[in-house]
């Protein structure tokens, strides 16, 4: 299972997101749970409407999101993990200081906040999970356990016998 964009709990778009997945996966040939098969295909408009666009990188130790957050600083930024849906959100606070040396007659870089969240897989370590924010760009780091081995099969035997009355069962 790899990190996927988290819709929420509406059964609707869940159906219809497994759906639309599922015939995806079976005209393109994909596996089931790859994070972003067919990204070309999707191009730009895969990042939802007024959200903030974010990179995932899936590396053979973690998987890192990475997102532009200029002029955010640390205290601006809240990562928070609740039943394994990460939320990275960021809130930069309108800035009012006084120009010494003139006017401001245009201000368009004003308050900005972003929120997005992502279902984590199960194989994360959720307890080292980092983040740092150097140079504009925020990296969560959400690193990787060991997949837990899949159980081999198992032939379940099937009994048989005789019931009063002389049937089979």
């Amino acid at each position: 299972m790899a990190l996927s964009p988290y819709m929420g709990n509406d059964p609707f778009f869940g159906q219809m997101e497994r759906a639309l997945d599922n015939a995806f996966q079976r005209a393109l040939g994909g596996r089931s749970g790859d994070l972003m098969m067919f990204p070309a295909l999707l191009g730009p408009s895969s990042v939802p409407a007024g959200s903030h666009p974010m990179d995932i990188v899936e590396t053979p130790a973690a998987f890192e999101l990475h997102c532009d957050a200029p002029g955010f600083t640390p205290e601006d930024v809240n990562i928070e993990m609740i039943e394994g849906v990460i939320t990275v959100s960021g809130k930069r606070k309108d800035e009012k200081k006084e120009e010494k040396d003139g006017k401001v007659v245009r201000r368009e870089r004003t308050m900005s906040t972003f929120t997005r969240s992502f279902t984590l897989p199960d194989n994360v370590k959720d307890d080292e999970i980092s983040a740092s924010l150097v140079n504009g760009v925020l990296k969560v780091t959400v690193p990787k356990t060991e997949p837990a081995p899949k159980p081999a099969p198992k032939k379940i035997q099937v009994s048989g016998g005789q019931v009063s009355g002389g049937q089979s069962t």
